[in-house]
């Protein structure tokens, strides 16, 4: 069920990050470029070519210390993950996901989330620091330069 980690992701993967599994999108419902959704233990990734022959790619990335609540809804052969945040109204949703692989997903996802809320895994050492309230969590996460200061401005200002 692992699919192969595309060399884009592999590439922008932090010294300390694991992969835990990557997922590919059905084909049946996404025929020419379909999205890959890869988890590694300190993220969720989105890895979405577009256009012709997918020479456009959108990567989009989801902390789990960002993530709030967790829903799975699997129909016939297909199954969607929805994952809200704390921070934003969008909700990340992962569709058309063949549906033996979402137990799967849906572990690693909901182990990675409760690691995050008992602390945030500091990337220099292993140690955890308390999560705090959502202000300083989104400071610190400025700080580490894992989010741009015009993210960081429009995540306060969802927050006030």
């Amino acid at each position: 069920m692992n699919t192969k980690v595309p060399r884009d992701i592999r590439q922008m993967l932090l010294a300390d990050e694991k992969v835990r599994l990557a997922v590919k999108q059905s084909r049946w419902k996404a025929l020419f470029t379909p999205d890959t959704i890869v988890v590694t233990n300190q993220r969720v990734i989105r890895y979405s070519p577009s256009g012709f022959l997918g020479l456009h790619k959108d990567i989009e990335d989801y902390r789990y210390e960002d993530m709030a609540n967790f829903k799975i809804s699997k129909g016939i052969m297909f199954a969607t993950v929805t994952i809200g945040h704390r921070f934003l109204s969008e909700s990340l949703v992962l569709d058309n996901l063949p549906k033996g692989a979402i137990d799967e997903i849906s572990k690693a996802v909901e182990e990675n989330i409760r690691k995050a809320r008992g602390g945030i895994i500091s990337q220099s050492t292993t140690s955890t620091e308390p999560l705090g309230d959502p202000l300083t969590v989104l400071k610190l996460r400025f700080a580490r330069g894992e989010i741009t200061k015009e993210q960081f401005e429009d995540m306060r200002r969802a927050l006030e």
